[in-house]
């Protein structure tokens, strides 16, 4: 079985349910609304709160996309096969395990870029209201898709483990907020473990790749994490194959 065609059939199988529309139409209307409210800052008097691509990859509303939209995105992956009792047919199809999750995974990363990508006309059309640095911009979506990433492959492990959809979601959102608030931990003076906090500090992680700091090792840190959640989602995957 052909690799690209079965990427193709996963993500195609985003849009015979509400899923896709639902993800797309929501982050379409949380980053308009971040859009017009940096419009705001920037046609008011006085100095701006921050460069306005900054702004768009360090606000509230751009972790609302992130944490609330991937798990909608990913809790189907393997749940929904489950639950149909087609994984079974799946997993006896003349393609490994390894190639299984992959191809569900790229989809969901698919359609993760595929959310954002509406934004890229606004670095166009704050370029009317302020000076826009290119540098920034692309280090701002190299961070965000790095993050999805990790996130995404998260999600999988995720929806890997159990048969349902929600329960998939949910664990999947109490994961990445495990992730997100492990950062907080940083500002806690003495703890020995604050360099590790320091470092998986996502939200301290987007403030750089917004003002345009590409630090390596955090692209690392989301890499191994999402090889580990995608090597443990093969291990369940091939477990289950032996036990059926």
């Amino acid at each position: 079985m052909n690799m690209l065609w079965q990427i193709r059939r996963e993500f195609a199988a985003f849009f015979y349910s509400p899923v896709a529309y639902v993800v797309i139409g929501a982050s379409a209307l949380l980053n308009g609304v971040m859009f017009y409210l940096i419009i705001l800052f920037l046609s008011q008097s006085g100095p701006a709160p921050g460069a306005p691509m900054e702004m768009l990859f360090s606000w509230v509303l751009f972790w609302l996309v992130v944490l609330i939209l991937t798990p909608l995105i990913t809790m189907r992956s393997f749940a929904e096969e489950k639950h149909a009792g087609t994984l079974e047919t799946l997993i006896t199809a003349p393609i490994n395990d390894v190639r299984i999750v992959m191809a569900k995974y790229l989809s969901c990363l698919t359609l993760y870029a595929i959310m954002w990508l509406p934004t890229v006309l606004y670095p166009a059309l704050l370029a009317h209201y302020a000076t826009i640095d290119i540098g920034p911009v692309l280090s701002g979506y190299l961070g965000t898709f790095g993050i999805g990433a990790m996130l995404t492959a998260v999600g999988v492990l995720c929806s890997a483990l159990t048969r349902n959809q929600i329960v998939a979601a949910l664990v999947t959102f109490g994961v990445m907020m495990a992730l997100f608030l492990a950062g907080l931990f940083r500002w806690v003076d003495g703890l020995w473990a604050q360099p590790v906090f320091e470092y998986v500090d996502l939200m301290g992680h987007m403030e750089d790749f917004a003002k345009g700091i590409v630090d390596t090792r955090r692209l690392i840190y989301y890499g191994s994490v999402s090889v580990f959640a995608l090597f443990v989602t093969v291990q369940v995957l091939g477990s289950r194959r032996w036990n059926g």
